[in-house]
């Protein structure tokens, strides 16, 4: 069997072979191009498109027409989707929320679910995704990063599900529709030229994009391409607390901050896209589509942190009992003798791309009609290589700190810290790690449609779907200083087993003076403090000389696979009679899984280097057995689920119509949590683990629907919706025994792994209203979820337990908007309250406080083909504040700023 290793690295060097054969595939069909889903035309509900008024009467027109709950927005000319980001378009859909952790849409969730419980597919099919920020875990959310707005012509949110639309969603399923050549005009096309300004940043960005479409004269062949490069140099700036722990200093058990510090984040983006679409009809009858689509985000950043740690932790300090000041049960200020701080900071080489080819055929026969589908997409992101500068060597030490809240001032000799003595900092130590996250899918499906009068059913239509999917990562690390305290003298010339140091060796622990923080440290207009001189810092810090006596080796873990093979086949039927018309059918889905890691005896990190051999500079603390019996294990679990589902609409009067829904849906369990991966800490006595056994979480889904059509251009429509949500996933704890090398005798270990739990209850309402005013209109919308979880809520053993993620109670959106012949103009205001949004990275809950946005859409038509664009986004400069469990315990604040765009369209 190939190791981990090696089956995720070959993604990488498997993709010029994958794009050759794409094209292979699209010449042997005499196109190159991509697919449009041929699912019947589904009767939708649009709330904000461009062309306005003519667009929101269509989106009434077939509303009305509608059967499903879904909801959608198009881009009816080309080129002018309202938005930059799709997922910031979806945040104006009702029910529909966004997560923004850098400014911009990143991940979307549905009706009270969380976003790895929501999916997204594009003209039908699954889309690789994989994530670029070095802590987001392999997830089965989409990360919208990837994909610019302008390929989108338009997206559809189904709320209700379908037989016949892929299953795996508990909130909505996202369908995201492109151009198709034969459909559109020959040799049109669009071009945009715009930049995009960052107040943060301070720096303007260029936005282009084209699109060309052509097809014969006999319309039987056609291509399109769309073209992409968007770049933004960000900045985010912010403080936060990294983790909170129980700690009794004098005060009783209380919640205390682990460090806090001052975050100065940068990154440079820049993504390029490429959307070929392909058609052919080599008969009246028959239609091949063929879609292929690249997108690579480079997401290159660095991320300073001046912190001091607060709990005790790493040499920190201790919290004053007297001055310390509580809410509830956690510290929120005080102050803090004799503890350690650090200057911090991480490069990152960073990347996200993505791949998918689709080949679908289709036909229509005397009796029936057929779809076949065939396809494979894959992705691969994270973080290439991330070096990482620990400048904390303090002379002298810190004498403590005081913080309040997310403010924090560090003193030296009972007096602030001076800029000198900060840049006086030298550098104790440095690593460099590698973690790679992989997706890929293979896919195959086959539809059938069938004409048929059998009582009030005129449509029958069934249908086999097979996908195989793989999720994982791999993370390995490098290390140059497992080194004992006696190398770390101003005389070393020697270290472990007495062979000779460098000149690298010697510089970094006998001479640290010269490691200082002032030798790379520059001056920033506005950064919070000196900034490192990465270029400088690395060239002297990470030569050559430093790999000769280094450890490069697997996080044993961090490094496993999830292999899915799924099977599903469904049934479904469209009736109509006096009054009413509908769908019935049901989906039958047998899903097996194989989850593979590593399993080992003792120490993590001493298996592992014992895999490479050859390395003896180890610290005492490295456990020195002869056999660490290091091995790939699978686990295997499988589970068959049936998904019923049935939508009705009735007409109630001319202008009024009732709907009514009810179905079973199903959400598998995310990837890191059925990931075959374990890791203890055997000197803290905990360890988490993942846990492949685990069940998909199922809901029984129930919506009314009543909307009333009172005028031209205006409509009210509210939905009461509800889910009996089964198998939620909690976290539970064992305690295993387990030999600890250190100490020479076993220790007790508390484990925290993921279970199926009691479920959770979801109701809500949602309200939507639109009318016109002459050449004004409004659009508006809200929505009020109740989420409660059934299991027992314990914050101190059991963080996140009893809670609902991604759920805000209330959810708004309001938008008015002018338009005339030659002036469009729109404001929109996009707000949601507080949300629980997980765990952080060091097990503490995290929670996001209440979050509004506003953004403004201006278009100036100054010739029948040529308009100028106006953008602003987030114009309040909205932060983002994060706290833990009581809103006045705050934990995170962040600052994106806001961007303006400013640019020209031109359409041919």
């Amino acid at each position: 069997m190939k190791t981990l290793k090696s089956s995720i690295r070959s993604l990488h060097g498997s993709r010029s072979r994958f794009l050759h054969s794409s094209l292979s595939v699209m010449a042997l069909c005499g196109v190159v191009g991509s697919a449009q889903a041929q699912d019947p035309a589904p009767a939708l509900e649009e709330v904000v498109v461009t062309g306005i008024r003519g667009s929101l009467q269509e989106a009434m027109d077939t509303k009305r027409n509608a059967v499903a709950i879904v909801d959608a927005i198009n881009a009816t000319d080309i080129g002018k989707f309202p938005d930059k980001n799709v997922a910031d378009s979806l945040s104006r859909i009702t029910g529909v929320s966004v997560t923004r952790g850098f400014g911009e849409g990143e991940k979307i969730a549905v009706r009270g679910t969380a976003p790895n419980q929501n999916r997204t597919l594009l003209n039908g099919a699954a889309v690789a995704s994989a994530d670029w920020f070095v802590l987001d875990n392999p997830s089965r959310a989409f990360n919208y990063t990837l994909l610019p707005s302008n390929i989108v012509s338009s997206l559809e949110v189904y709320k209700t599900p379908r037989a016949d639309i892929q299953e795996g969603s508990l909130g909505g399923t996202v369908m995201l529709r492109t151009r198709r050549p034969l459909d559109m005009e020959a040799n049109s096309g669009s071009v945009q030229v715009q930049g995009m300004y960052s107040e943060t940043s301070e720096e303007v960005d260029p936005l282009l994009s084209a699109l060309y479409s052509w097809k014969n004269d006999a319309e039987t062949l056609g291509f399109n391409i769309s073209l992409t490069k968007q770049d933004r140099t960000l900045l985010r700036e912010g403080t936060e607390i990294l983790g909170f722990e129980r700690q009794n200093f004098g005060r009783g058990d209380v919640w205390t901050p682990r460090a806090l510090g001052d975050a100065h984040f940068t990154q440079d983006r820049e993504r390029d896209t490429a959307l070929v679409t392909g058609q052919w009809r080599p008969t009246e009858r028959g239609q091949f589509t063929v879609t292929y689509l690249n997108s690579e985000l480079d997401a290159n950043n660095t991320n300073h942190n001046n912190y001091q740690w607060f709990n005790g932790q790493a040499g920190g300090g201790t919290i004053d009992p007297a001055s310390a000041q509580l809410v509830g049960d956690g510290v929120v200020a005080g102050q803090v003798a004799d503890n350690y701080a650090e200057y911090y900071v991480i490069d990152r080489e960073s990347y996200s791309e993505t791949e998918s080819l689709d080949l679908e055929y289709a036909h229509d026969f005397d009796s029936f009609s057929l779809t076949a589908r065939l396809g494979h997409t894959e992705a691969e992101g994270g973080t290439s290589s991330d070096r990482q500068y620990g400048f904390d060597k303090i002379n002298p030490r810190l004498s403590g700190s005081t913080f309040n809240g997310l403010d924090s001032t560090a003193f030296v000799g009972g007096s602030p810290e001076t800029e000198e003595q900060l840049l006086g900092r030298g550098l104790g130590w440095m690593m460099e790690n590698q973690r790679i996250m992989s997706d890929e899918e293979d896919y195959a499906g086959l539809d059938l449609q069938f004409d048929a009068d059998v009582g009030i059913f005129h449509t029958f239509k069934t249908g086999v779907y097979y996908r195989d999917h793989d999720k994982g990562q791999f993370q390995n690390g490098t290390r140059f200083h497992w080194l004992t305290d006696a190398m770390h003298s101003d005389d070393a010339t020697t270290y472990g087993g007495g062979s000779d140091t460098s000149g690298w060796d010697r510089w970094l622990y006998g001479n640290l003076d010269a490691g200082t923080l002032g030798n790379y440290a520059y001056n920033e207009s506005g950064a919070p403090y000196p900034l490192l001189n990465v270029g400088r810092a690395e060239s002297v810090i990470f030569p050559q000389e430093a790999y000769a006596n280094a450890a490069t080796f697997l996080f044993l873990p961090d490094t496993w696979d999830v292999n899915e093979k799924i099977y599903a086949a469904y049934v479904s039927g469209d009736f109509e009679g006096e009054g009413f018309r509908g769908n019935i059918g049901v989906r039958v889905v047998q899903t097996d899984v194989a989850s593979t890691g590593y399993n080992w005896e003792g120490d993590a990190t001493a298996a592992a280097i014992d895999l490479i051999g050859g390395y003896d500079l180890l610290v005492d603390s490295i456990d020195s057995r002869d056999d660490f019996n290091v091995r790939q294990v699978t686990e295997d679990h499988d589970y068959t689920e049936v998904l019923p589902n049935l939508s009705v609409a009735f007409d109630v009067t001319g202008d009024s119509l009732l709907r009514f829904s009810a179905a079973r849906v199903m959400s598998r369990p995310d990837y890191i949590k059925i990931a075959n991966q374990s890791s203890a800490n055997l000197d803290t006595g905990t360890g988490v683990r993942g846990n492949p056994f685990l069940d998909p979480e199922l809901a029984n889904q129930f919506d009314l629907a009543y909307e009333w059509y009172f005028a031209e251009h205006s409509m009210l429509a509210v939905t009461y919706f509800q889910k009996d949500i089964s198998n939620s996933l909690v976290s539970s704890t064992s305690v295993e025994t387990q030999y600890d090398p250190k100490l020479d005798r076993n220790v007790d270990v508390t484990f925290v792994q993921p279970n199926n739990g009691a479920g959770v209850d979801v109701q809500g309402v949602e309200v939507s209203y639109q009318q016109a005013f002459g050449d004004f209109g409004v659009i508006a919308n809200y929505t009020y979820t109740d989420a409660d979880s059934r299991d027992d809520r314990d914050p101190v053993l059991r963080p996140g337990s009893g809670l609902v993620p991604g759920s805000s109670e209330h959810m708004a959106n309001l938008s008015g908007y002018f338009e005339n012949d030659w002036l469009s103009a729109r404001l929109s205001y996009n707000y949601r309250t507080e949300w629980y949004d997980g765990l952080s990275e060091f097990g503490s809950e995290m929670y996001i406080d209440d979050y509004g946005q506003l953004d403004a859409n201006v278009t100036v038509t100054v010739w029948e083909n040529i308009d100028l664009v106006f953008e602003g986004i987030n114009l309040t400069g909205e932060e983002l504040e994060h706290y833990h469990i009581d809103t006045a315990r705050k934990a995170r604040l962040y600052d994106n700023g806001a961007r303006y765009v400013v640019g020209v369209n031109y359409r041919f």
